[in-house]
């Protein structure tokens, strides 16, 4: 079996190329491809759109990425030249690379302030029961003096953080977005599927002891035990029409990523309707209260009001989806939107009852890191 080595298909890459690696296989798209942008107000008739494309262009893969809200088109990228790399045929020869940069201006939005004032609105909306959980983001801006070095920041990503999911790909003649989610929104292979949602998190410290201690106390931390459970039950009750023989573990697991240590629950289940593919079950779950809140309508709708942002993509969906309906889908979390010599860092955290401001400004920090590191930038 011939091997590739990673630092060769890196070696080339240009912004507007596309990039999606997973834990079992890399998919590339270099050079030319056919990129289009699609309004996201009504999920099915986005459906349509993508698989009438994919019958036009008789393709046997599609690559997409879709927004957190309809405020912003959806991107369909339909590959001329599609590489597709298993696991075991790639060597990881990557080493952390450093690509010095000038940042002419940063500016943090919203500041600590501003964010500690949405948080406790947050609590009042859900003591009033208007929702019970809702989660809150904030960016990094960042105005860089030279282009940025998109090669280098997706060789460290790959190198930190070899079982995440890594992406990078143009959303547009100017945008590209950027990414490592530790977070599987869905995988179809065949009839069976696989949700992963993570909820609760702590800062690693890569001190054996005290991250053990971290994990004793986010595994008995009622807040982030009620924060997960939120998560677990709205996927659970989505998905029970559709599957059947779902298993998962009663308490959630500790999921370690390259800064941070997460609870996962992993869900399994198998299709009874085998006429739904992966995009069908990753719009059914979208947006999940992991990046927006529950209940989603009420959440989403504060959302909409209180951030002095657009997401964009961030807590959108990256994925692919073949011929066959098979696929998967992540959430677009640890993620960055560069647009010519702007970059962008979202990051957020989930707010319920007993929330406190500090420490949900300080885990989205820590959230942030993942981007930071690789960018070799600072907050």
């Amino acid at each position: 079996m011939m091997k590739t080595k990673l630092s060769e298909i890196l070696q080339n890459f240009q912004k507007q190329d596309t990039l999606f690696k997973t834990p079992e296989q890399l998919l590339l798209c270099k050079g030319s491809c056919k990129r289009f942008r699609i309004e996201y107000n009504d999920p099915s008739k986005f459906k349509d759109e993508m698989i009438k494309l994919q019958q036009q262009y008789k393709t046997q893969m599609m690559i997409a990425a879709i927004p957190f809200d309809g405020r912003t088109k959806a991107t369909i990228i339909v590959p001329e030249k599609l590489e597709r790399y298993d696991k075991c045929r790639l060597i990881m020869d990557l080493q952390v690379t450093t690509h010095p940069l000038m940042i002419e201006q940063s500016q943090t939005i919203p500041d600590k302030e501003q964010f500690s004032e949405m948080v406790r609105k947050a609590i009042n909306f859900i003591n009033d029961q208007h929702f019970n959980k809702v989660v809150l983001a904030r960016t990094l801006n960042f105005h860089l003096k030279d282009n940025p070095p998109i090669s280098s920041w997706l060789t460290n990503l790959l190198y930190k953080n070899n079982q995440g999911y890594i992406f990078s790909m143009g959303t547009d003649d100017c945008q590209t977005l950027i990414g490592a989610s530790p977070e599987l929104l869905v995988k179809k292979d065949g009839a069976m599927v696989t949700i992963n949602p993570l909820a609760g998190s702590r800062k690693q410290t890569f001190n054996k002891i005290k991250d053990a201690y971290l994990e004793k106390e986010l595994l008995n931390s009622d807040k982030d035990l009620y924060e997960h459970k939120i998560v677990v039950d709205y996927m659970c009750e989505k998905l029970h029409p559709y599957l059947s023989d779902i298993e998962f573990n009663q308490r959630p697991e500790i999921l370690y990523t390259d800064t941070m240590i997460h609870l996962s629950t992993v869900i399994k289940g198998k299709l009874t309707n085998n006429t739904m593919d992966a995009l069908d079950l990753a719009q059914l779950l979208h947006p999940t209260p992991a990046i927006c809140g529950e209940p989603q309508k009420q959440s989403l709708h504060f959302i909409q009001e209180i951030e002095p942002f657009n997401r964009g993509f961030y807590t959108g969906l990256v994925g692919y989806m073949d011929s066959n309906g098979d696929g998967e889908w992540v959430i677009a979390i640890r993620c960055a939107a560069i647009e010519e010599t702007e970059v962008t860092l979202f990051a957020g955290a989930g707010i319920v009852n007993n929330s406190v401001p500090n420490s949900e400004y300080n885990e989205i920090s820590a959230k942030l890191t993942t981007m930071l590191d690789a960018m070799e930038l600072k907050e």
